[in-house]
């Protein structure tokens, strides 16, 4: 079936190429903990908040290709997912052509991209458990012979025991399946008795499963950490425009083609109903993340991977349903494409400000004067180190995808004019993305500044001790013997005793950018400057302060 469809194949060559360059990333905050565990001869044996398959995974892959190629565990799942997604979609599409635009939506998007070389489990190694049994479970479902019925059974709680065995938040997505199933259940007219078989079914399996994890879990400290977290009642104290931020740069990361379209997919009746197990997902993980649980300090981002998956899924029908009755000639795709290209280039070489991450309020007086030439910081506790990108590309991608695909429902004629304008905005939106967070092509790359002020650091013999800014090199600092801790310039902590008292070395990775009018800046600028490294609007500096009075 492959084979014989060769944009799939330029797809899967297109996303292992990309996924590729990415591989030799620096490890950034969290995902250095996952090496720091996984590296056990040097690390000690350090425990995993998490059931154990990550943890395996990663020790595994560190002992046999080493432990600075990590990145191949959500390289190798990642596959693993593209390979599902696309049978998955033509399993419940029907059509080879939704199956292909959900592939390339996979490949192309830079969420997708992100969380496909991700070192941590919500990105490729969750979605991974997901599809996997979400395949089998309409296997068995649809089956009936009594042997297909219960391999397939068979099938799909063994990928709900390694859904659980990856990480508790899997069970987010059995609460949507049940649902879903019950839901079913009801509107096939079953009686009352069939529907309580059911659930005496999920029941019977479902507790004595979860006894063993709960038996298993008091062995970590998983659950403390989430209870620690809970603060139904508490509203009123969550850092509300940190959240707020964080979630905007989630849904920039999803990108106009996927978020329009899942918005567009929620007035389609019967795609709604095909699809409604991934509008349920998604609507529990909302629920989850932003009301019971206080993830308002954390690396949001992160958690909002469960995006992706149901994102393209319900996308790919739903563009599908858009090309349908209707002709895009190559001219016409050519002359979006061309146009789009051109004024992308117009606006992402234009100069922009440059504007320190905390405090937040510096972002919302650009807003609220409506000047968007200004770069937003995209990074994330778990990784990448990050990039740039212009607000006022992002802006701009937004508003002509929204008219674009209001016009193509209005529009008496022209249609194929305004779908084709979408479809190009929408993909190259995602293509700019990829190049910037691979290369840095317009705003300089972090990565590249972070290896070149890393090796500086770790190759001379006078700097023994160093403080890090935002953890960036962290891991690699810990390991020529060097790291003694890092800041950052979140008004929720408080750093000034600390960088007051150091008498060291400061590697400044400068990204996000810290206020050159703070405190903190005072403290450090006060040093000597011994090195500073530039790739366009990306520094980076080491100050030698051990020779303050």
């Amino acid at each position: 079936m492959i084979k014989n469809n060769y944009w799939f194949l330029i797809i899967l060559g297109f996303f292992i190429l990309t996924r590729f360059l990415g591989l030799g990333q620096i490890y950034h905050q969290d995902e250095y903990r996952w090496a720091s565990i996984a590296y056990s001869a040097v690390f000690g044996n350090l425990e995993s908040p998490h059931p154990p398959i990550a943890g395996f995974a990663y020790s595994l892959v560190g002992n046999l290709f080493g432990y600075s190629n990590l990145r191949l565990v959500p390289f190798a799942f990642s596959i693993l997912n593209l390979l599902l997604l696309y049978f998955l979609s033509l399993r419940l599409s029907g059509s080879k052509k939704v199956a292909t635009i959900a592939a390339g939506l996979f490949s192309i998007n830079i969420y997708s991209l992100i969380a496909n070389l991700q070192i941590d489990i919500d990105g490729a190694m969750l979605p991974f458990f997901i599809l996997l049994s979400y395949y089998f479970y309409l296997k068995f479902t649809v089956r009936r012979d009594k042997k297909g019925f219960i391999l397939f059974f068979i099938l799909f709680l063994a990928a709900i025991v390694g859904g659980l065995m990856t990480k508790l938040s899997f069970i987010l997505f059995v609460v949507a399946l049940i649902a879903d199933h019950l839901l079913i259940m009801y509107e096939k007219g079953r009686s009352k008795v069939e529907i309580k078989r059911i659930i005496f079914l999920f029941v019977v399996v479902g507790l004595p499963l979860f006894v063993i994890y709960i038996l298993y879990i008091p062995k970590h400290p998983l659950i403390i950490k989430y209870v620690e977290h809970l603060n139904v009642f508490d509203l009123a104290s969550r850092a509300y425009l940190d959240l707020a931020f964080k979630i905007f740069k989630s849904f920039v990361w999803l990108s106009p083609v996927l978020t329009l379209s899942v918005l567009y997919g929620l007035f389609l009746k019967d795609l709604f109903r095909k699809y409604r197990v991934w509008f349920m997902y998604l609507f529990v993980n909302f629920v989850f993340y932003l009301i019971p649980f206080n993830f308002s300090t954390l690396t949001i981002e992160r958690y909002f991977m469960f995006l992706i998956i149901p994102s393209i899924v319900i996308s790919a029908e739903a563009i599908g349903r858009l090309l349908k009755n209707i002709s895009i000639s190559e001219k016409n795709y050519i002359f979006c494409g061309a146009g789009f290209v051109l004024l992308s280039f117009l606006i992402l070489n234009l100069h922009y400000s440059i504007l320190p991450l905390n405090p937040k309020e510096a972002y919302i007086s650009q807003v609220k004067s409506m000047d968007f030439n200004f770069l937003i910081p995209f990074t994330g506790g778990s990784g990448p180190s990050g990039f740039y990108f212009s607000a006022l590309f992002i802006v701009l991608s937004w508003l002509v995808a929204l008219f674009s695909l209001l016009a193509s429902f209005t529009a008496m004629t022209r249609r194929h004019l305004f779908v084709a304008i979408f479809l190009i905005t929408g993909f190259g939106y995602n293509i700019f993305f990829d190049s910037e967070y691979l290369y840095g092509s317009f705003f300089g790359g972090v990565d590249g500044i972070a290896k070149q002020t890393i090796e500086f650091v770790n190759s001379d013999s006078d700097i023994e001790r160093v403080i890090t800014y935002y953890d960036i090199g962290a891991y690699y600092l810990i390991l020529s013997n060097k790291y003694t801790s890092r800041f950052y310039t979140a008004p929720t902590r408080d750093y000034t005793k600390k960088l007051t008292e150091y008498r060291g070395h400061y590697m400044i990775v400068d990204f996000p950018g810290i206020d050159k009018q703070s405190n903190y800046w005072k403290l450090i600028s006060r040093c000597r400057l011994d090195k500073k490294f530039t790739d366009k609007f990306v520094d980076s500096y080491i100050f030698d302060c051990r020779f303050l009075p």
